[in-house]
């Protein structure tokens, strides 16, 4: 018994000493105050030097580059003749930073992609055909802030686009060969992905190529597009889904959360089910097939969907005791949209690749 104890005690320290870790990265971190941003006029800027898409050094992740963290998510499922362009989210945030785009050629903002966003959230569709994964020159966190928006904010967020359409032309040009296509992205990278929607598909000979659009993190109305639908049910394609992620709390807790993305701007948004992927509300732990976690493993009913309006409110994950008290400490799902639904993505991604293969 003695034994026993001294291991569990242990035991906690290391998973104390891991939620240190992880808070200090900023994987687990929140603010509880509003943050404020230093900044300048964005003429008074020199933005960073573009990207070249001819050069494989402009891409985190190309089929004839693959990155090393995306290794360990190798499987024996033979890869589909389709291909995946992601988008990551807005990773450029340090409060500090006055320049109001990301230089794609800073070792940090390369490793920065590359393990968090690449490895936790574009693996979902590694195994599923040839990704790409462009670096682009995306807009500072401070550009949703209302009061940074038209002093910089909306040129930022034009040049950043403005790389992914160039980004998404050379994959059109040089790497598609007529492939079929998913489009996917988080936050910002949603944010364009529906940019390039409305340009490339939407209504044009392109969208007959188009599998789905997984447009995770943004605010997407059912009638955003002319042409491209919402989709309902597993196996559809054609389409797109979309859901925001927020924890189910108390109101007192729910008092003091502050929101990456509010309730407020998600009204009356449309929201899937990433779960049963259909019109259902809800979900039960039974339906889950996988959070991916921080150490890289997948926890299958684990996540259950407690209801579906214009968002998704989420029970904790039940991923163990020591786990659990990490991600306790979590208020806002934003950041997990993907995770939380890693193994369903990816699953899914395969159903709906295989139902327009066969057509």
């Amino acid at each position: 018994m003695l034994t026993f104890l001294r291991h569990l005690n242990m035991k906690y320290i290391l998973n104390l000493i891991v939620l240190s870790t992880l808070c200090s990265c900023g994987l687990l971190y929140e603010s509880n105050t509003p943050i404020i941003y230093k900044s300048q006029s964005f003429v008074e800027t020199k933005s960073p030097e573009a990207p070249n898409y001819e050069s494989l050094s402009s891409w985190a992740v190309h089929p004839d580059d693959d990155p090393d963290v995306l290794a360990s998510f190798k499987n024996k499922e033979p890869k589909l003749d389709v291909d995946v362009f992601f988008i990551y989210p807005t990773l450029h945030s340090n409060k500090e930073d006055l320049s109001w785009n990301s230089d794609i050629y800073s070792i940090d903002t390369r490793n920065l992609v590359l393990q968090s966003s690449v490895q936790y959230q574009s693996s979902a569709w590694y195994s599923l055909g040839k990704l790409y994964v462009p670096y682009y020159r995306q807009a500072h966190l401070r550009i949703f802030s209302p009061e940074f928006w038209e002093n910089g904010g909306k040129n930022a967020y034009e040049l950043a686009y403005e790389d992914l359409r160039q980004a998404f032309l050379m994959f059109l040009k040089k790497y598609n060969n007529d492939r079929p296509i998913i489009i996917a992205g988080h936050s910002q990278g949603a944010g364009h992905a529906k940019r390039l929607l409305k340009e490339f598909f939407d209504g044009k000979p392109l969208q007959k190529k188009l599998i789905a659009a997984y447009l995770i993190g943004t605010r997407v109305m059912e009638d955003e597009f002319t042409n491209i639908k919402h989709m309902t049910n597993e196996s559809e394609t054609g389409g797109f889904v979309t859901w925001n992620s927020y924890r189910l709390m108390s109101e007192s807790k729910e008092r003091k959360a502050i929101y990456t993305i509010s309730k407020e701007w998600v009204k009356g948004a449309a929201c899937s089910n990433p779960i049963t992927w259909n019109t259902q509300k809800n979900s039960q732990y039974s339906d889950h097939k996988g959070f991916l976690y921080l150490n890289k493993k997948v926890y299958p009913k684990t996540v259950k969907i407690e209801s579906i309006d214009d968002k998704l409110l989420i029970k904790t994950p039940k991923v163990g005791l020591f786990k659990r008290i990490l991600i306790s400490t979590v208020k806002d799902y934003h950041k997990a949209d993907v995770n939380l639904f890693w193994e369903d993505i990816r699953v899914n991604s395969r159903t709906r690749s295989k139902s327009y293969l066969k057509n």
